[in-house]
């Protein structure tokens, strides 16, 4: 079963998908059932889902609701991602805090043999004013400063991403592959001596979610085609697969992981 979505092929390297999630049909349910504890645990994980729903619960507790919305719009793109089969090299946990989502890259993946980076900003029902076109360049940029060094700690220090990244895809769970832990490996060393990455070398994966909740609608995709068209000529990339969603709400989700 898939997660039906309408794909318009820009150029062969630029890509929009769109997809519009209201109710969950059995088509996603089975999609979700079928793919969580890989999405979570890797391919050689735990696959008990019941104690996965129950981890899952526990880092909802106390969460704001900015957080569980971005929880799941990012699990819903992992979703869409492993059913076009792009080769999933993280887990959807952070190694470093047991109940929190991972930090660095929101994803990397490998597809045809070459790496992805991705990248997810969503937006609240009650923000009257979020676009697809505001999230994805928020993604684009959040992608562009972590690789050239911009983004910056609390101490002022350039972010690292590619340890999170070296770490997670060496796992036992998610398949190792030796030549990209390789290559991941030397993205890390030249960025601690100060040799960042330009994006243009990069292939990207920007995604944007926006609930609607009352105010529910399908995409209009002529008119986002035409916003994202301008937009993306100002940007630069490798090939970039730009994900856009319009969700109805967070409740089927929470309904799945409580059932």
């Amino acid at each position: 079963m898939k997660i039906k979505a309408n794909i318009d092929v820009i150029t062969e390297n630029f890509k929009i998908h769109y997809l519009d999630i209201d109710k969950y049909d059995n088509d996603i349910i089975l999609a979700i059932k079928n793919n969580i504890t890989k999405i979570c645990n890797g391919i050689a994980g735990d696959d008990d889902i019941e104690v996965l729903k129950i981890e899952i619960r526990n880092w909802f507790v106390g969460k704001d609701e900015s957080k569980k919305h971005g929880f799941i719009a990012e699990f819903f793109c992992h979703l869409y991602l492993n059913q076009l089969h792009f080769e999933q090299h993280f887990l959807f946990k952070n190694l470093e805090e047991t109940k929190s989502m991972k930090k660095g890259f929101d994803g990397l993946y490998e597809y045809e043999g070459e790496i992805f980076l991705y990248e997810s900003k969503s937006s609240l029902a009650s923000t009257a004013t979020a676009t697809h076109n505001g999230n994805i360049s928020e993604a684009y940029r959040d992608l562009r400063d972590k690789l050239n060094g911009s983004k910056k700690d609390v101490h002022g220090n350039p972010i690292d991403p590619w340890s999170n990244a070296v770490n997670h895809a060496s796992l036992q769970q998610v398949n190792p592959n030796k030549t990209l832990i390789q290559n991941l490996g030397d993205f890390k060393k030249q960025f601690i001596k100060g040799l960042y990455s330009h994006i243009r070398n990069f292939n990207v994966i920007p995604s944007s979610t926006i609930y609607l909740g009352t105010n529910w609608k399908s995409i209009d995709r002529a008119d986002l085609k035409t916003k994202l068209f301008g937009l993306v000529s100002n940007y630069e990339f490798k090939k970039i697969n730009i994900l856009c969603i319009n969700k109805k709400a967070i409740d089927d989700f929470i309904t799945y992981i409580n059932t």
